[in-house]
């Protein structure tokens, strides 16, 4: 409620109560006809002269007698605002005590209520043509005037007024995600467009999709209660400079996907494990995945689901525990997982030693055991290559099933590869080399062929067809990824209304509301500067009046 309707309604209860006072004086003071007199016995009446009336003769100046009214304190309260008590004992520094002058004292409402009453309301009359006129407010000058208003409407009423806390919002992604029909706000993926609506385009070239927000579940006092709270916020950005398109959409039914694929050259996509770099960027899905999130509201006291915590580290510590790919969790999921981990398979078999070349002075005992070595490797590679046709033929023949990749990985556990760990002999300080086999779905931290290069590549692959389909993976698979997947997520958590938790040269945080915040996040296969974050910010009166046009995207540093 605004301040006029408010005084307008302060009006109208003061009038009715000035019109029933005056109409309970009108009813003390209006005049009384005196009770006619009772009638004499037919008998007793005196005779009357010829052509005399029978009615009795009564002056025309004759008035009735008005009754003296007494103002009781109670109700003289009642029109100060004063309780009885305070009535009677007020005393206003003449020295004369009110209670002791109250019954001398004529009543200013019963003497002038007429005058009293419209010379009160064309007083109230002004004081609303002057708040109607008043210049037109700033944002910051009624969202501090507007609480002092309620506070002042709450003490009038008897009622303790909470003044709302602003909240920030986290885009929580969803692990496991929930059902996709009901999915309203998400991160990468395909924007859900109006039909007609052209793909948004930056510098002359097609725009890449960062998120899509459900207005309606935003909280209401996130950005000090501005912006839209209905249809969609989407969200685009040039390719290789942080420039950023915001629109507000009504029309979200429609999935639309980019008109060009995305080019990780110098661009924004940077899967997690850096495989969008070297020989690893050819195995890797070109765009970000389509995450699912919750709009989580964070008010001050709050668990905030965002964590400090870097998690980047559990697939070092995979890397240095070491594992075998036997294992179901790692096991292909699909014809494409699967036909890319038999070409990166066929890469990494140039690392085998197939050739004894022994050096100069080399006793008979180490050429012995790297011609040993070098014969295990070639048997490896062989029996490798058979199961690369074999399964490249497959692929073209027949569907997929996990079965098949549950013959495919007992094969490859079944060959063994050699290779020489060189180390000092702690009590003697002498080189030796001793000679290891493994099977060739083995990784150890001192002898990495190509088993951690495909679980990277896995890694990337499963998230994306866990977004689209989450029964696509196995429940060892699921076990596996997913608490690595929520830990991720919980460090690199987007969020909207919060200040900048980097540094940004433009940012004021009178002036400005951040409308997203998109930290660097290999889960979401985003880089932004050396591993910094996004920040798009709106000017608050633009987003009061909801004006996407005039943005400011920056990145951290």
């Amino acid at each position: 409620m605004n301040q006029l309707q408010s005084a307008a309604l302060t009006l109208a209860g003061a009038m009715l109560v000035f019109l029933a006072i005056g109409f309970a004086i009108w009813w003390l003071r209006r005049p009384r006809a005196a009770p006619a007199a009772p009638r004499a016995p037919r008998a007793a009446r005196v005779p009357r002269a010829p052509g005399e009336s029978w009615f009795p003769k009564l002056s025309r100046k004759a008035k009735p007698e008005l009754e003296t009214i007494e103002m009781a304190p109670s109700r003289l309260a009642r029109i100060s605002r004063k309780t009885p008590l305070d009535q009677l004992s007020d005393d206003n520094g003449d020295g004369h005590d009110d209670a002791n002058e109250f019954a001398a004292a004529p009543d200013p409402v019963v003497d002038s209520a007429p005058e009293a009453i419209e010379a009160t309301l064309e007083a109230m009359v002004a004081e609303v043509e002057q708040e109607a006129h008043r210049p037109e407010e700033s944002p910051e000058e009624s969202a501090t005037e507007e609480p002092a208003i309620a506070e002042t409407v709450a003490e009038d009423a008897g009622i303790e007024e909470r003044s709302a806390e602003e909240v920030v919002v986290r885009l929580v992604p969803q692990i496991p995600p929930r059902d996709a029909i009901s999915t309203s706000s998400w991160l990468g993926g395909q924007p859900r467009l109006p039909g007609g609506m052209e793909w948004p385009q930056i510098g002359g070239e097609a725009a890449d999709f960062l998120a899509q927000i459900d207005c309606a579940g935003l909280p209401q006092d996130l950005w000090g209660r501005l912006g839209p709270r209905d249809g969609a916020l989407a969200f685009f950005v040039h390719r290789r400079n942080p420039e950023v398109r915001v629109f507000h959409l009504r029309d979200t039914d429609t999935a639309v996907a980019a008109p060009l694929a995305l080019d990780n050259q110098g661009g924004w996509f940077a899967p997690h494990g850096g495989i969008g770099f070297g020989d690893l960027a050819a195995f890797t899905v070109h765009a970000f995945p389509e995450w699912p999130v919750d709009l989580v509201a964070v008010a001050p006291g709050d668990t905030d689901p965002r964590s400090e915590n870097d998690s980047g580290a559990a697939g070092d510590a995979l890397h240095d525990r070491g594992y075998d790919i036997a294992d179901p969790a790692f096991h292909p999921f699909d014809w494409g997982s699967m036909t890319a981990m038999v070409a990166l398979l066929e890469m990494r078999l140039d690392r085998l030693a197939t050739e004894a070349a022994p050096p100069a002075g080399a006793s008979a005992e180490d050429v012995s055991e790297m011609e040993q070595r070098a014969a295990i490797n070639r048997e490896a590679r062989a029996r490798a290559e058979e199961i690369i046709a074999i399964v490249r033929d497959s692929a073209a023949k027949q569907a997929f099933s996990p079965g098949d990749a549950t013959a495919v990985m007992a094969a490859l556990h079944a060959i063994r590869w050699a290779k020489a760990i060189r180390s000092v002999d702690p009590e003697t300080g002498i080189d030796q080399v001793e000679t290891i086999t493994l099977p060739l779905t083995t990784h150890r931290p001192d002898a990495n062929l190509w088993v951690h290069d495909y679980q990277t590549v896995l890694f990337d692959r499963a998230k994306h067809a866990w977004c689209t389909n989450p029964g696509s993976l196995s429940a060892p698979a699921r076990a596996f990824y997913e608490p690595q997947w929520r830990e991720l997520a919980a460090h690199t958590m987007a969020a909207m209304g919060d200040a900048p938790s980097r540094h940004v040269h433009d940012y004021d945080p009178e002036r400005d509301a951040v409308l997203l915040e998109l930290p660097t996040s290999g889960l979401m296969s985003r880089r932004f500067g050396d591993g910094d974050n996004l920040v798009v910010t709106i000017d608050k009166a633009d987003l009061a009046i909801g004006d996407f046009s005039k943005l400011r995207a920056q990145v951290s540093n």
